[in-house]
């Protein structure tokens, strides 16, 4: 394995669909069922729409994301083609979720990167899959998100 690499022996528990309510953040409906649920892990994967979204590309050498905000225009919704990522319940008792989005704001005109934030509009159909398995190693590989710099 390269170094910083490494893999983690995981399986697929219960899956679960959840349709995010509009006004809602994508991280916050997630993190509400994985709570309600006692998820330590799950995948995440969706379509639907937003009002706004803040979206980010990440600069290594800075340690920090660019940001963008695109937000819908009157009348209309941005199209979330696809959203997807994970989540993890760190050791300080917190999910860290990382969700990636491609939104379309009209016809060519696409954005995507890092979802820093949204609010749903008029909802978010999302399929979430419970990681079972080796969820410490899982959280090894995944520590740089609770990490202290």
């Amino acid at each position: 394995m390269a170094e910083g690499g490494g893999y983690a022996a995981l399986y697929q528990g219960r899956l679960y669909f959840l349709k995010a309510p509009q006004g809602s953040s994508p991280h916050s409906a997630v993190e509400a069922l994985l709570g309600s649920q006692g998820i330590r892990a799950a995948w995440i994967w969706g379509i639907g729409g937003l009002r706004w979204a803040r979206l980010g590309v990440f600069s290594p050498e800075e340690g920090r994301y660019y940001t963008e905000d695109v937000e819908a225009e009157p009348g209309r919704v941005l199209e979330v083609l696809s959203i997807g990522g994970n989540s993890i319940l760190g050791p300080d008792g917190a999910y860290h979720t990382h969700l990636h989005a491609v939104v379309a704001k009209g016809p060519g005109r696409v954005y995507a990167g890092h979802l820093v934030d949204a609010r749903v509009d008029p909802f978010l159909e999302l399929f979430i899959v419970e990681l079972v398995g080796d969820i410490e190693r899982m959280g090894d590989l995944l520590s740089h998100r609770w990490a202290k710099g």
